[in-house]
C-alpha cells in the first residue's frame, strides 16, 4: 500500500506543477495581450472604422487599437532594433500592462504623445538612465513606406524624436524586444493615419474570449476579412508542448503504478496460497466460489482505495502548502517559488487509474488463483 500511496502522491504533485508552469507561461507572455484580438486575414492592417463596429457588440467591454512594426531606436550612443507597439489610452483596460510598469508613469497617462516605455532589457543594453523628471531623449526610425533603400539610407528612413519616460518588465524575451508608444506617435512613424495592425478586445462580464470568437453575430459584424485570435491561440505552441509533456509524464507514472500494483497482487497470491487449507474447508461447508472471489477481491480493492485516498489527501495538502508557503523556492527566477495549481480532473483521474488498475487487477488475479487452488 505504501508504494501505491507514494506513486499516487507523486502523480498529483507533478501534474499540479505542470498546471502551475502553464499558468506562469500564460502570465509571462500574455501581459501584452487582451482576451481576444481582431487581426487581418490577409495583409498587415485593418481600417480604423472597424473599432466602432467592434464596440457595438454587447460582448465587448473595451477595445484598443494597436499598431505593431519593426523600428530602430537610437540613444545613449547606441542603436537597437526593436518592435514598437503603438497603443491608445484604452490599452491599460484590455491588457495587464499597468502591472508591468516598473519605472515612470507611462501607461496610465497619454498627456505627452512622445513619451515611450522601454522594455527593461532594451534600456539596460542601451545604457539609458532612468529619470522620470528629465527622461532621456531618443529617436525612433522606420523605413518610409513604399520607398526603396538607396545608398543614403538616412533619406529613406522617417525619424521621430521621443522621450524614454518609463520602463516595463515582463520577461527576458519581451523586455529586449518591445517598446510601447502612444498610437499617435506610431501613426506618424509608420504612416498609418487611417489603419491599425489589430484591435485588442476585453470581453464583457459573463463572456469569454473563446465564446466571443465563436459568436456568429460578432463574426458577421466583422466581415470575412477579419480573423479572431484568443490569447490561447497566440501561445498555442507553448501551451500544447506543456500539456503534451504533462500527459506523457502521466502515462509514465501510470506504468510505474502498474508495477506497484503487482506488489499487491503478489501479496494476495501469497495470502491465497497460505489460506489454501481454509479455502478447502469453506468449500466443504458449502461456500460458493463467487463468495470466495468477492472476499479476496474486496480486500485487494480496499488496499488500493485506502492507499489512493490517503495519498491523494497528502498530495493535495502538499500542493496547497507549496501554493501558500512556497516550500520549494526558485532562486534568481521570475517567480519566488515553484508555481503549482491543483486541478480536480488530475486528482480524480489519478484516483481512477489507481483504483482501476489495482481493483481490476486484483479481481482478475483472485478469480484465477481461487479456481486453480480449489479446482473450481
Amino acid at each position: 500500500m505504501f508504494v501505491i500511496a507514494a506513486v499516487t502522491m507523486a502523480m498529483i504533485a507533478i501534474l499540479s506543477a505542470f498546471n502551475g508552469i502553464e499558468d506562469l507561461v500564460q502570465d509571462l507572455f500574455g501581459t501584452l495581450d487582451a482576451d481576444l484580438a481582431a487581426i487581418p486575414l490577409t495583409g498587415e492592417t485593418l481600417p480604423n472604422e472597424l473599432g466602432e463596429i467592434i464596440n457595438s457588440h454587447p460582448g465587448v467591454a473595451h477595445y484598443s487599437a494597436v499598431i505593431e512594426s519593426e523600428a530602430v531606436i537610437r540613444g545613449g550612443g547606441t542603436i537597437h532594433i526593436c518592435s514598437i507597439l503603438g497603443v491608445d489610452s484604452n490599452y491599460g483596460k484590455v491588457s495587464g500592462i499597468d502591472g508591468a510598469i516598473v519605472e515612470g508613469n507611462w501607461g496610465k497617462s497619454f498627456d505627452n504623445e512622445y513619451c515611450v516605455c522601454l522594455g527593461y532589457g532594451i534600456r539596460s543594453e542601451m545604457g539609458l538612465r532612468s529619470d522620470s523628471l528629465e527622461p532621456p531623449l531618443v529617436s525612433l526610425g522606420a523605413p518610409i513606406r513604399g520607398k526603396k533603400l538607396s545608398r543614403h539610407k538616412e533619406r529613406d528612413f522617417r525619424t521621430v524624436p521621443a522621450l524614454a519616460c518609463g520602463t516595463f518588465s515582463i520577461n527576458a524575451d519581451l523586455d529586449t524586444r518591445y517598446i510601447l508608444a502612444p498610437l499617435a506617435l506610431t501613426r506618424e512613424l509608420f504612416d498609418r493615419a487611417d489603419k491599425v495592425s489589430r484591435f485588442e478586445i476585453k470581453v464583457s462580464e459573463g463572456w469569454t474570449g473563446e465564446r466571443l470568437a465563436k459568436d456568429e453575430r460578432f463574426i458577421q459584424l466583422l466581415g470575412d476579412k477579419v480573423v479572431l485570435r484568443t490569447r490561447a491561440d497566440k501561445h498555442k505552441f507553448i501551451t500544447q508542448t506543456n500539456r503534451a509533456e504533462k500527459w506523457a509524464t502521466f502515462v509514465i507514472l501510470s506504468f510505474i503504478l502498474i508495477v506497484a500494483a503487482f506488489n499487491i497482487l503478489a501479496s494476495l497470491t501469497m495470502l491465497l496460497i497460505d489460506k489454501r487449507p481454509d479455502l478447502e474447508v469453506f468449500k466443504a461447508l458449502g461456500m460458493q466460489s463467487r463468495d470466495l472471489e468477492r472476499t479476496f477481491s474486496i480486500q485487494g480493492l480496499t488496499i488500493n482505495i485506502l492507499g489512493g485516498t490517503l495519498a491523494a489527501l497528502l498530495g493535495i495538502a502538499l500542493v496547497l502548502a507549496q501554493n501558500k508557503f512556497g516550500l520549494l523556492t526558485l532562486e534568481g527566477s521570475v517567480v519566488p517559488y515553484y508555481p503549482v495549481r491543483l486541478s480536480a480532473i488530475d486528482v480524480f483521474g489519478t484516483l481512477a487509474v489507481v483504483i482501476g488498475i489495482g481493483g481490476l487487477g486484483s479481481a482478475m488475479m483472485v478469480k484465477f488463483l481461487i479456481r486453480r487452488l480449489t479446482n473450481l
